[in-house]
């Protein structure tokens, strides 16, 4: 994962050698111990899905005002109906084992579709979380979310 504050202090101006690598016990395996305050539902999401290949924790700015709302995102675009609507995990604290698991009760719906394209959960007043084949798949879907969540929001203007 990157390392903890990579987007504060480096504004994601980060080398290979600061990423920071566990095992699924949440060892140390490679690189600087600076762990996302996440991390704990990072390694939940490659524990209790086998098909994970990358994970993305992301305040996207349009996306955030579903998060911020607590409603879940409707697909207004064609090239995001295959993601459905993207729901919302309860409510857990920050940085918790609790958030983890409710991460993982937000996902596992749509386990299954990971064979086919990458998954999403938003987290109340937190983010979205992004689940893909690999970060290409990850990083494309929530590029598409974005857009969707800027297309409903725009769209309510237009009326």
């Amino acid at each position: 994962m990157t390392p903890a504050r990579a987007g504060s202090k480096q504004q994601w101006q980060i080398s290979a050698d600061e990423i920071v690598v566990l095992d699924l016990e949440g060892n140390l395996v490679d690189g600087p111990d600076r762990r996302t305050r996440e991390w704990q539902f990072h390694l939940a999401i490659y524990k209790n899905f086998e098909r994970a290949g990358s994970v993305i924790h992301a305040q996207a700015g349009h996306f955030m005002a579903f998060v911020a709302a607590g409603r879940p995102m409707p697909p207004a675009l064609e090239h995001t109906k295959k993601f459905g609507t993207i729901g919302m995990a309860e409510f857990a604290p920050a940085h918790s084992g609790e958030l983890a698991q409710k991460v993982i009760e937000g996902l596992a719906p749509r386990a299954a579709e990971l064979e086919k394209h990458a998954i999403a959960t938003m987290v109340p007043q937190h983010g979205i979380i992004v689940v893909g084949r690999d970060l290409d798949d990850a990083f494309d879907t929530l590029e598409r979310l974005e857009t969707n969540a800027q297309a409903l929001l725009w769209g309510k203007l237009l009326g």
